[in-house]
């Protein structure tokens, strides 16, 4: 048989081949990020302090929290090691566009985030309120009563809170600081007259400083979730079957009891 003929049917048997496998063009190399990570055999996971999510123990400084426990046990999912990446509220976003890390702790799914990041499926879900020294919430109803001149809310640089302060708050002073211990300092030393935070995150807070009390009510909700590079269908595709998988066999309400919470605070 003549070369160019075999060269001809070889091309065709591979086409052949190609098109029962689903199509000439759905053989496709997976995303750069996937790529870096299974060839690297490490995540690198952005994070910044969140009670109860993430944050260092006191006493051993080592990390800790349900995004903590949560991407220790995706890692073992991938097959690959986790890398923590220590950032801030106000950065993280940018650091996934900037190819720092390929994921985030768990944070609010809000509007801006989500012109910039894509988000996993939602794993938890909460409110946002303030918290305070006990005797002055017991003088007051619900949070629109802290919203007055003279008063300072004390709120974390580029956290979802901040969204919702600026949107609620119109007379009282918002103070934003730059991580979680800087506004509860600036709180328990009287800086400021209350910590806007997510309730979950107010409760961690409150069992550290008993004289500190939540103001009933909330002035904003989210959905939480893990942050992710725009547009990256793989990784997202391996994500969402993890945290498909921790919600279907309670993993996400065990660590939500673990870490002083309950099964409210799990999304649907």
């Amino acid at each position: 048989m003549d070369r160019k003929v075999i060269g001809r049917f070889t091309w065709l048997c591979a086409a052949v081949l190609a098109i029962a496998a689903g199509g000439l063009g759905s053989v496709q190399a997976q995303s750069p990020a996937m790529d870096r990570i299974d060839k690297q055999k490490t995540l690198r996971v952005g994070w910044a302090v969140w009670h109860p999510y993430v944050y260092r123990d006191p006493k051993s400084n080592q990390v800790q929290g349900i995004s903590y426990d949560l991407l220790q046990e995706l890692g073992k999912a991938m097959g690959v090691k986790i890398e923590w990446v220590e950032d801030s509220w106000s950065t993280l976003p940018a650091g996934l566009q900037a190819n720092k890390f390929e994921i985030t702790n768990l944070m609010a799914i809000t509007p801006p985030r989500a012109q910039v990041v894509d988000f996993s499926e939602p794993v938890t879900q909460h409110g946002v309120s303030l918290i305070a020294p006990q005797a002055a919430v017991a003088k007051t109803r619900s949070w629109e009563d802290w919203d007055r001149p003279g008063v300072k809310i004390a709120v974390t640089l580029g956290a979802n809170s901040d969204m919702f302060v600026t949107e609620k708050f119109k007379r009282a002073e918002i103070v934003r600081l730059k991580t979680v211990p800087e506004n509860v300092l600036a709180l328990v030393s009287g800086r400021v007259d209350a910590h806007a935070s997510t309730i979950d995150a107010l409760k961690t807070i409150q069992k550290e400083h008993p004289n500190l009390a939540i103001v009933p009510g909330s002035f904003g909700s989210s959905e939480v979730a893990f942050a992710l590079p725009k547009g990256d269908a793989d990784l997202a595709k391996r994500v969402n079957q993890f945290v498909h998988e921790a919600k279907r066999s309670g993993k996400v309400n065990q660590l939500l009891e673990k870490y002083g919470l309950d099964s409210s605070f799990a999304a649907n």
